[in-house]
């Protein structure tokens, strides 16, 4: 009898920790921009996710600009990222094409995407 409520309460644990993820790739849905702190300049820098699992990051200005491109998806409260194309007029300073990335997402609400990276 031991063995199945300890089957039952990692069986609800697990399922929570699917709804959350489940929730997390909803609320990331969209483009989250970061600086500058002026209006009349475009971000510096911004994260599209699709609802297709795909992301676009975009990186600099109008004198160099990186475009990345891969895909997404949040386990276990991780956001994991895969590049699978970088071009751009910019250095890359991210990782290589192939490139996994994981961040804890410590907060997401309608208006900030706070994560952890390393």
């Amino acid at each position: 009898m031991k063995f199945t409520r300890t089957f039952i309460l990692l069986g609800l644990l697990l399922t929570g920790c699917g709804s959350h993820d489940a929730k997390l790739s909803q609320q990331i849905l969209g483009t989250w921009t970061k600086g500058p702190f002026s209006w009349t300049e475009p971000p510096l820098y911004s994260k599209t996710f699709l609802p297709d699992g795909s992301f676009t990051t975009s990186i600099g200005h109008s004198n160099a600009l990186v475009i990345y491109q891969g895909t997404w998806l949040v386990k276990d409260g991780e956001l994991v990222m895969t590049t699978t194309n970088a071009h751009g007029t910019g250095r890359h300073q991210a990782g290589p094409v192939g490139g996994v990335d994981r961040v804890k997402i410590v907060h997401m609400d309608d208006h900030q995407f706070i994560c952890e990276a390393g």
